[in-house]
């Protein structure tokens, strides 16, 4: 006869490690796939990128041809704010993207503004 559990024993999947980092997925060819984030894009993702801009993937175009190590991505462009500007796709290399944390939502008054009245 095999010993009872207690009522309150934790299941032994609980006790797991889970991985560190999340698993990428990978394309046919060992390209990996670019997940959705916020991403730094320099000349490293693609040579067009001379002046590098800040970007919130949307999805990957993984219905279009590409040539081995590069992919085609829905953006926005994001501005200095956080706020996006324009909606682009683009072809880069996944393995020049660089995540970036989202731009803070914190903006600063455009001129500052003084006291009204007699109270200068």
């Amino acid at each position: 006869m095999s010993a009872l559990e207690p009522a309150n024993a934790a299941p032994a999947s609980r006790w797991t490690s889970r991985p560190a980092t999340p698993v990428r997925a990978l394309r046919e060819d060992g390209t990996p796939r670019v997940a959705p984030g916020v991403y730094l894009l320099t000349h490293e993702a693609s040579p067009q990128f001379v002046k590098p801009i800040t970007v919130r993937v949307i999805r990957e175009l993984a219905d279009r041809c590409t040539y081995y190590d590069w992919a085609w991505i829905q953006v926005y462009v994001l501005n200095r704010n956080g706020d996006a500007t324009e909606r682009r796709e683009l072809f880069v290399r996944p393995v020049g993207l660089r995540p970036v944390p989202p731009p803070s939502k914190s903006r600063t008054p455009s001129r500052w503004r003084g006291t009204k009245g007699g109270d200068r």
